[in-house]
């Protein structure tokens, strides 16, 4: 698969991106663009198309993570390369497959490049999909979920809520063992969003339809159908009001 990729970093760590994908064997990366001026990215999306854009949060203090999801979505999938690990956080908020910092190994390297393949290649496939068939008449409402025995196969309404381990994703059920997956949350979340799930922090996503109660307090709290506790941070409190349907005092 080719990986279109465009740069938004300092030039030593443009000039250090451009070799090391160069002679990476097992990704066909084409650098479409480069700039080190974070302002440049939006226009540089439009001209270039990319599927992939490595980004430095120190050029302009991780303002583009804050507003990535809003402005800029789920593709193209971005991957922070960058100096400063205190920026992490904020990466995986914005969606980020992969946080590498700018003395990376090749092997580092190529597990950012699989993760954004498989972000690209669900993409391609839902988008194929949609155009062949827009309002399909069937659907499971199942994921499946890559364990190191096979794929295991549970309806999306079993999952009580999603949380986030670093690069591992634990799925909770309502009756069943939880599992633990090798992959981050944010593989999960546009798979999910169609089966009523929701994020509401960085490593939380929960099904709504298993939401019990909204807990308040220092930190606000939801309880789920299996007595689970999640955490809610300010940044999604609105959206779950919204999508919960909670009525305001006038």
């Amino acid at each position: 698969m080719q990986v279109r990729t465009l740069c938004i970093l300092r030039e030593c760590d443009a000039e250090m991106a451009r070799t090391m994908t160069l002679s990476c064997t097992t990704h066909d990366v084409v650098i479409v663009g480069s700039s080190h001026v974070a302002s440049d990215i939006r226009t540089l999306i439009k001209s270039t198309r990319p599927d992939l854009v490595f980004y430095d949060p120190l050029l302009d203090q991780g303002e583009l993570l804050i507003k990535w999801q809003a402005e800029i979505g789920l593709m193209p999938v971005l991957v922070c390369w960058t100096s400063e690990p205190a920026y992490a956080v904020m990466a995986f908020e914005a969606g980020a497959a992969h946080y590498l910092m700018d003395r990376c190994a090749h092997t580092d390297l190529t597990l950012a490049l699989d993760r954004c393949a498989r972000r690209i290649a669900r993409r391609s496939q839902h988008l194929h999909l949609s155009e062949r068939a827009p309002e399909p008449s069937y659907h499971a409402n199942v994921v499946a979920l890559p364990v190191t025995s096979g794929i295991e196969v549970r309806k999306c309404d079993k999952i009580v809520h999603v949380h986030g381990e670093g690069n591992y994703t634990k799925v909770i059920f309502d009756h069943e063992p939880a599992i633990l997956l090798s992959r981050t949350i944010g593989d999960y979340e546009h798979l999910l969003q169609s089966a009523g799930f929701l994020r509401v922090h960085r490593s939380h996503l929960v099904n709504l339809a298993h939401v019990r109660r909204l807990m308040r307090g220092k930190i606000a709290r939801i309880l789920m159908s299996n007595g689970d506790e999640v955490d809610v941070s300010d940044k999604y409190r609105e959206g779950l009001f919204n999508a919960l349907n909670v009525v305001r005092r006038r």
